[in-house]
């Protein structure tokens, strides 16, 4: 007849089988002790309780993360998962309401601030209006600094509104619009990038050519010598839209390099670790070589569709860095630089000649 285990023996071969930390009353280790059978139903309900309060746990939070607070429970919580069920919506719903009344009066607040400072007549005024109120601030405590700080936290976002608005459309008009809504974008950041640049180097410039390559392509050679005064104000559009394009080009070419810098790492880690690893395809009758050329073509290809990701996700929300404009030559500088280039090199061939002179 074999012997009955220990309870203590029996506890930590059910908590190593259930990975739990169970605790059993007295009640449960004298069943144990006199016929396991008996504690089997309550160690079911034990283990189907702390299964229960673990689980709420991670509910609870989820909940409290996606909220942004706390959640107002009853401690212990209860076992049963229905009724837990029910406390947790209620607690929710309750928290919900309480954080909507909270955005409401910010936004009221807000809103008659706002309609004092912004322009709503306009559509740009409407836009940061917009903008304006899907944002908010919030007290926080910093604990490098241990003190009081504002933080600015996104209240809200329109993408369920934009669903709606999008609701019932055909793909294709939708795409229209959105290509369309994008040309504009750049139409409108090449314009004002080029009256900013305009801006900063008609400060210091004299003439057109000091408005670099843009000033080539917008007036020509012949204008490149003029004074800045000269020109007309349909020359001055035509050298910012000019400008603009400059400057949106520069900005697409840190966009592309910077894309590549972050991705192209990453790329060659991987690419890497396929050529240390190619050589288990063997055990499965495939070609090393062959199956490294295919992954290694994938992986490219990935890469070059993670950096298009990368730079129309920041095209039109990147500010663009230092963009220098280079002065142009005119002809004048041009031509006397030549001469003096002439100069120089006719004055070292004499110089040579009268040295070899010199040695005969």
């Amino acid at each position: 007849m074999e012997e009955t285990p220990r309870p203590q023996k029996i506890q930590e071969e059910i908590n190593a089988l259930v990975r739990l930390q169970l605790r059993f009353n007295n009640e449960i280790q004298k069943a144990l002790a006199d016929d396991p059978e008996d504690a089997k139903d309550s160690i079911q309900d034990l283990v189907a309780a702390q299964l229960t309060v673990i689980s709420a746990t991670r509910v609870i939070g989820a909940i409290q993360n996606r909220l942004g607070e706390q959640l107002q429970l009853q401690s212990p919580l209860p076992s049963d998962w229905d009724e837990l069920a029910d406390i947790l919506l209620d607690t929710t719903h309750q928290a919900f309401d309480r954080k909507r009344e909270r955005l409401n009066n910010q936004i009221a607040r807000d809103i008659d601030v706002l309609l004092q400072r912004e322009d709503v007549s306009t559509d740009a005024g409407k836009l940061r209006l917009l903008l304006t109120l899907a944002q908010g601030t919030r007290t926080a405590f910093d604990n490098k600094t241990h003190k009081q700080v504002k933080q600015i936290f996104n209240r809200f976002t329109y993408a369920f509104y934009a669903a709606q608005l999008l609701e019932g459309k055909d793909s294709e008009e939708v795409i229209d619009d959105v290509m369309n809504h994008l040309e504009e974008a750049e139409k409108v950041l090449q314009e004002t990038w080029g009256q900013s640049k305009f801006a900063e180097v008609s400060a210091n410039a004299t003439k057109v050519a000091d408005f670099g390559p843009a000033a080539r392509m917008a007036l020509g050679e012949e204008k490149l010598s003029a004074p800045v005064a000269s020109l007309t104000e349909d020359e001055r559009g035509a050298l910012t839209s000019s400008i603009g394009k400059y400057v949106l080009n520069e900005v697409h070419r840190q966009l592309l390099l910077g894309a590549f810098s972050e991705l192209w790492v990453e790329y060659l880690t991987k690419v890497e670790a396929l050529r240390v690893s190619i050589g288990l395809e063997a055990y499965g009758q495939r070609d090393p070589l062959v199956q490294y050329k295919a992954q290694a073509s994938e992986m490219f290809a990935q890469l070059l569709e993670d950096v298009r990701g990368l730079v129309i996700g920041r095209a039109f929300a990147a500010r663009p860095r230092r963009v220098e404009i280079t002065p142009l030559e005119t002809g004048e500088v041009a031509s006397a630089a030549v001469t003096e280039t002439s100069v120089q090199i006719g004055e070292g061939a004499s110089s040579g000649k009268k040295k070899r002179r010199r040695r005969n």
